[in-house]
């Protein structure tokens, strides 16, 4: 079963997306052009092998590829990384952008990335997106491979106008039907970027 961030099963939305996107393609919503996956822990991410990343990188691509996403940004779920137990990996796959960053504390993350970049500028949240996410900018899509009352700590950022898609699977199970529905329940939604019904 997948659960929206409001905790709607997914075949509710599904049905209503099916409705919004009949007629031509130009009446169709936009889809996202960057999505942020955080699923796993460093440890099982360390183990897998060449071929393991570069299948499940695969996956994903397509997956991003077929729905129009240009930036596919992978981030662990929990669990913080021994000293050098993972590198980064960056990886252009169908047009798409991949890059599967192991650091699983978003704070830490965000902290480092300003230090780097601290020569006495000041901060405004533009230039911190710019430097947190460059061109592939601020995700539309956060799909986390959990359950949705906990929000992993390697997600800081990316929660701000992101919309959340919650899947109560594995990080070992994440497959390109998976990736598929949780872009339907996207589909499926009014974005008002933080804002309210009025």
């Amino acid at each position: 079963m997948l659960l929206g961030h409001n905790g709607d099963v997914l075949g509710r939305r599904k049905e209503a997306n099916e409705e919004s996107t009949k007629g031509s393609p130009i009446d169709r919503p936009l889809g996202p052009s960057h999505i942020v996956i955080a699923g796993g822990e460093v440890a099982e991410w360390a183990a897998m092998s060449e071929s393991d990343w570069r299948r499940r990188i695969d996956v994903i691509a397509s997956a991003a590829s077929g729905h129009g996403a240009r930036h596919v940004t992978v981030f662990p779920y929990g669990a913080t990384p021994t000293a050098g137990s993972m590198e980064p990996i960056r990886v252009e796959v169908s047009g798409v952008r991949v890059l599967v960053d192991p650091r699983s504390n978003g704070r830490e993350r965000i902290a480092e990335t300003l230090r780097v970049a601290g020569d006495g500028s000041s901060f405004d949240e533009k230039s911190v997106e710019s430097l947190l996410h460059g061109e592939a900018g601020e995700p539309d899509l956060v799909v986390v491979l959990g359950a949705p009352n906990r929000l992993p700590p390697s997600l800081v950022w990316e929660l701000a106008y992101s919309e959340l898609v919650f899947i109560p699977v594995h990080w070992s199970d994440l497959d390109a039907t998976i990736l598929s529905e949780a872009f339907d329940v996207f589909f499926g939604r009014e974005r008002r970027f933080g804002g309210v019904d009025e």
